[in-house]
Order: C-alpha cells, then structure tokens, then sequence
C-alpha cells in the first residue's frame, strides 16, 4: 500500500475523490498517535506512470495547503512546526519542534537532510547501538 497523509480539516476528502475519478480504491484512517492527522492508503499494484500523477498532485495539493496555513501564521493565528518520523511499524508520529528552532536548522540542512536525519534518530530509537561512537572496525575500539 501507498500511503498519504494530511494534516487538513476535510481529513484528506479531496484528495480521496480525485483518487475516485481514477478508478482507484483508497482506505482513510485517523492516525492513533495524533487524532489531528489523516492517513490515506492506496494499493500499490497501480501503473507507475499513474502513480507518478497521483503523487505529483498530492504534492500540488499538500504545497496548497502549506501555504494556506503559512497564510494564517503570517496573521499571528498560528505559529507551529514539526518533523514527521516515519516508524518501523508502518505509523509514522508528529515531533512538535519550535518554530524559531526549525528556521535555524533549515538555515544550513535541506528539508530532505533534515528528514534523513530524523530518519538516522528514529531508527537509533527503535534498533539502540550500545557500541562506542569511536570504534575501529577491525578491533571495535578507540585509537
């Protein structure tokens, strides 16, 4: 299954009739971790070069949306930011991170050097390494 997920009020609707107008069959959930979030899955047995359509308008779509919520922060009615970590599970969770804080890092990191980053911490949690920082691979010690 391909999966798509919003942050929007109409939970994703949009997107899910579009999906209809093609001929495909998508499943929404709420995400258990965050009620505020949507997750809309597809099969992923769909042509490719439809599925590049369909994720080229889900871009469009989810850049729409930013800049909306952009628009309404601009007004001072909110002020938020986040990082979505990918889990090994399948779900993914929403790390809530300070605004001026997420500016000075993407000062220096793209979006996509972030997100690998993220990624890196994730798995860390998931799968700890007890080893040193500093190892040698050959002697798995320092120096």
């Amino acid at each position: 299954m391909y999966e798509f997920t919003f942050l929007t009020s109409d939970r994703g609707e949009n997107f899910i009739n579009h999906l209809k107008t093609l001929g495909i069959t998508a499943t929404s959930r709420v995400d258990p971790i965050n009620e505020s979030v949507t997750n809309v899955a597809i099969p992923d047995d769909i042509d490719d070069n439809l599925l590049d359509q369909i994720e080229a308008w889900y871009e469009d779509e989810t850049s729409r949306n930013e800049a909306a919520a952009r628009a309404l922060e601009d007004d001072g009615d909110i002020v938020s930011a986040g990082i979505w970590v990918q889990l090994e599970n399948g779900g993914s969770s929403l790390a809530r991170v300070d605004p001026n804080i997420m500016n000075r890092i993407l000062t220096v990191l793209t979006p996509d050097e972030l997100g690998h980053f993220v990624s890196v911490i994730a798995d860390a949690v998931e799968h700890p390494d007890v080893t040193p920082i500093c190892h040698n691979k050959s002697t798995s010690s320092c120096g």
